[in-house]
Formats: structure tokens, C-alpha cells, sequence
């Protein structure tokens, strides 16, 4: 009787361990679709956009018009002071290439969604969109939803740090965000808008070199601690502030906004330095993190996080919207 009494308790036991075991497994399906990076971007190539004109894009092309161009040559890259992801220094050779002075804005980007021309239902406030708002195609290209549905947009305009609202069948910028930078695009989302305009995402060997020159400087405007006269860094979710606020702050180039604003999207996956873009980091159809730069106006504003050298920005799912990150676009010149 003892004996079968301990069997039956080792069973019982090992029932509850196995129930514990397909509890876990379970979980981590349920958890693994969802994890940053997992979904290969959509191209978005098959979308049909009319091309921009200075009657239809006048924002876009100001900025397409006014990018800075950088010569080719060897630029400095990351530190061997910083944190580990900077490390080591090292030099790559660029060709010549262009980047947008400013990040992308809210009133910019609306350009270009109008330009897609979208079946649109009823009116909707900035980040408000819902499903019922809008037809499905629309819905699947303007609103990210619950984890774990696969969606992948260009934009999330169901999440409430959005700027770019429906009024008549046309997107239109919240008013007084017209030329703040435009917050919630995918990754995806950000290298369509630029391919639709001419131009493409820097890589972050581009991005870091806009930053810094060629004199390996610490911040975009030198090597003097940040402050507000030369970063925008508020702390407070969804106030952002105008592009090129922050003139002081300018690169050796003439960038703005390089560190604090908006972190920004790079073409590069996130590997460790040095920086090869022959090892597949530079592939635009795999899944995996992206690298953003240039610290952010609320959660990275540490003085290390707004260096030029800082690549491990927080929270950067390319499938997902993000409150903290933007964009600029860049063009090949050699």
C-alpha cells in the first residue's frame, strides 16, 4: 500500500511537471513571433504612388532639393572608450553620397500617403485609426495593432504618439506638427517613403560619418557636453519640437537634429563593429533589428547616448512604430 501510495504521487508529480513543461512551450510559441526583428520587412515595391510634383509634394521635394552632399573619403567610426556595441575604432571608405539636413516630417510623410492613393472611410484624429476606420488594405498599410498579428505598416496611425490624422479622404498633419518629425514609421515604412522620393536609408557607416566628419569629433557640433542650446532632449512623450530647432547643433556637414529629436532608422542591421557591409548587414530583405542613431528627446538622453558614436538605441523593432524614432534620407552621389 506504501508503495503503490509513493507511485501514485511520482505520477502525479510528473503530471504536473509535464502540464508545467507544455505550459512553457506554449508560451515561448506564443512569444517568439513576437520577438523584435522576427518578421522580414515587406518591400512595399508593389505599392502604386504617384510621383511627387511641386504641386502635390512641395515638402518632399524642399527636402530632396536641399540634401547635403558628402565627399567620399575615410571616416572615423566608433571608439575604443565607449560602450562595447561602439567598439573598436576603425576608418571605412565611403563613396560620395547625399543626406537630408532634417529628419523627415509629419508633413512630408502625409505627402506621400496621400500619394498612395488610399480608399479611406471616415474622417480620424491623429493616432486614433481603428479598424473599422478605414478598408483593410488601407488598415494593414496605417495601423501596427496587438503584437503578434504580423502586420507590418508603413506607419502606425493607431498608436496615440502619432501626428497624421484624416480629414476629407486626404492625411493631414496634426496642426502645429507639420515640421516636427514624423514619429510611428516602421522601418519598412521609412524606406519606402525615401524610395518613393529618389533617395533611400543611409547605412549607419554613412549616418556616423555625417555626424562626426573626418575629424572623429565626439557630438555632431564637437566635443562639448550636450545642453539644450545644442540637443532637444524634453523627456516628455509626444512633444517633440520643429526640425532645425537646435541650429547650434550642427554637424561639421550642416546636419541638424543628429543627436537628441528623434532617434533614427538606418539601413543597417544591428552586428557588431568593425563595420563590413559586405557580411550581410546591409541586406534590405532580412529579418533582424535595425539600427537606429543619434539618441532620442526622451528615453536615450544620457550625454553617452547623444554621442555620434552611440548605436544601441532603445526599443527599435523595425516592425513596429516607435514614439522616439524618425528618419532622413540618403542618395547615392558617387
Amino acid at each position: 500500500m506504501k508503495l503503490s501510495t509513493k507511485l501514485v504521487g511520482s505520477e502525479k508529480r510528473r503530471g504536473r511537471l509535464s502540464a508545467r513543461i507544455a505550459l512553457v512551450a506554449v508560451s515561448l510559441a506564443l512569444v517568439t513571433p513576437r520577438l523584435a526583428g522576427a518578421t522580414p520587412p515587406p518591400d512595399f515595391a508593389s505599392l502604386t504612388a504617384a510621383a511627387p510634383t511641386t504641386a502635390t509634394a512641395p515638402v518632399s521635394l524642399g527636402a530632396q532639393s536641399g540634401m547635403i552632399s558628402i565627399p567620399a573619403g575615410r571616416y572615423p567610426l566608433g571608439t575604443d572608450t565607449g560602450a562595447t556595441a561602439s567598439r573598436p575604432a576603425h576608418t571605412v571608405t565611403l563613396w560620395a553620397f547625399a543626406i537630408d539636413r532634417t529628419e523627415v516630417t509629419n508633413a512630408a510623410f502625409a505627402e506621400f500617403l496621400n500619394a498612395l492613393g488610399l480608399a479611406l472611410g471616415s474622417d480620424v484624429a491623429a493616432g486614433a485609426l481603428r479598424l473599422d476606420d478605414a478598408p483593410k488594405p488601407a488598415v494593414d498599410l496605417l495601423a501596427e495593432g496587438r503584437r503578434g498579428t504580423g502586420r507590418y505598416p508603413l506607419i502606425a496611425l493607431d498608436d496615440d504618439q502619432a501626428r497624421i490624422g484624416i480629414q476629407a479622404g486626404r492625411f493631414v498633419p496634426t496642426p502645429g506638427y507639420g515640421d516636427h518629425p514624423v514619429t510611428e514609421t516602421t522601418w519598412a515604412g521609412a524606406r519606402a517613403y525615401c524610395r518613393w522620393r529618389g533617395a533611400r536609408l543611409p547605412s549607419e557607416a554613412e549616418w556616423e560619418a555625417a555626424a562626426r566628419g573626418m575629424d572623429g569629433r565626439v557630438y555632431p557640433w564637437g566635443d562639448a557636453p550636450p545642453d539644450d542650446r545644442l540637443a532637444f532632449v524634453i523627456q516628455r512623450t509626444g512633444q517633440t519640437a520643429p526640425v532645425g530647432s537646435r541650429p547650434a547643433g550642427a554637424s561639421p556637414f550642416g546636419l541638424l537634429d543628429m543627436a537628441g529629436s528623434l532617434a533614427e532608422w538606418t539601413s543597417s542591421l544591428r552586428r557588431p563593429y568593425p563595420y563590413d557591409p559586405t557580411d550581410g548587414r546591409e541586406d534590405p530583405d532580412q529579418a533582424g533589428e535595425r539600427v537606429t542613431r543619434g539618441g532620442d528627446y526622451i528615453y536615450d538622453t544620457a550625454h553617452d547616448a547623444l554621442t555620434a558614436v552611440h548605436r544601441t538605441g532603445f526599443s527599435n523593432a523595425p516592425e513596429r512604430g516607435h514614439r522616439h524614432i524618425g528618419f532622413r534620407c540618403a542618395r547615392s552621389d558617387g
